[in-house]
């Protein structure tokens, strides 16, 4: 019961109670700026994200915690943690064009070489002329068996490819050379494809060899290297010339060796496991058929 002359009086929250949601908000804020400031200058100073944490590279997540710590631009296989592929496609694409410019700068110098000392010689390379004979066609895996022309085809194919064009007449040494090196270590496979089996059927046609575009094509996709070796081993026959390693060659003109080889034959000079005979052993160009 109130007291005559008295008034009512509210009570009212204390001012520290009112206060306490906001000052809790302030803090939450504060928390979350000073952690995004701090993640942001980790990420300044390292280089990969590893899902709670930065590191200079996935390899550094772990900390010894192991798949725990591998998160982020990093993921944990066979007992490692390692890149993502999309988180380093960029490192990749900046990777392969130094590799690439290196390549190509290290295959020029050698193309530079191999062009004057083989191509031009003294004595310079002769080229394919027009024959009756057709020589014949080597198998596929051939260039296994010949040291020299393997290790050119492995380490230097597009200086081969543009030796095959070149003493054909297809196209001259250097754009031969440079068009095989930028279609076969760039991403342009399948116009390397396309181009390549052109390009070899007009070398089997300067040959005289049976091809079609679609075996062409074939081998330029999936057994291109071997396909230069096999194209290097017919051209180099049937020049004559042996081209070894490093950029020596000797060129024996073709009717000189048939010829000497005849001679061989007719005076009943014990044979070599390298003379040739139309015995179906040994084969003379001359013999008109199977060639070399």
């Amino acid at each position: 019961t109130q007291r005559p002359g008295r008034e009512t009086t509210k009570t009212h929250p204390e001012p520290n109670k009112a206060m306490a949601p906001r000052r809790r908000l302030s803090a939450f804020v504060l928390l979350f700026v000073v952690g995004a400031s701090l993640r942001l200058r980790g990420a300044a100073a390292e280089d990969v994200l590893c899902g709670g944490h930065f590191a200079e590279n996935c390899a550094a997540c772990p900390h010894g915690n192991g798949e725990e710590w591998c998160h982020g631009d990093c993921q944990w296989s066979f007992g490692q943690c390692v890149p993502k592929v999309g988180a380093i496609a960029l490192q990749d694409s900046e990777g392969y064009g130094s590799s690439f410019i290196v390549s190509g700068i290290l295959m020029m110098i050698f193309a530079c070489v191999y062009n004057q000392k083989v191509i031009k010689g003294p004595p310079p390379l002769p080229k394919v002329d027009g024959t009756i004979f057709h020589p014949a066609r080597r198998n596929l895996w051939d260039c296994f068996f010949y040291p020299d022309t393997c290790l050119y085809t492995t380490f230097c194919m597009p200086v081969v490819a543009g030796k095959n064009y070149y003493a054909t007449d297809v196209c001259p040494f250097w754009p031969g050379c440079i068009l095989t090196f930028i279609g076969t270590y760039s991403p342009l496979f399948l116009f390397n494809t396309c181009i390549r089996a052109y390009l070899s059927g007009k070398v089997q046609d300067k040959l005289e060899h049976e091809h079609n575009f679609c075996m062409d094509c074939i081998y330029a996709a999936f057994c291109f290297p071997c396909e230069v070796g096999r194209e290097s081993l017919e051209v180099d026959a049937e020049l004559g010339a042996d081209i070894t390693c490093c950029c020596k060659v000797q060129v024996t003109p073709r009717l000189v060796a048939e010829v000497k080889e005849m001679v061989n034959e007719v005076t009943q000079k014990p044979p070599s496991p390298w003379d040739r005979r139309c015995d179906g052993v040994r084969k003379y160009r001359m013999c008109g058929g199977e060639g070399h």
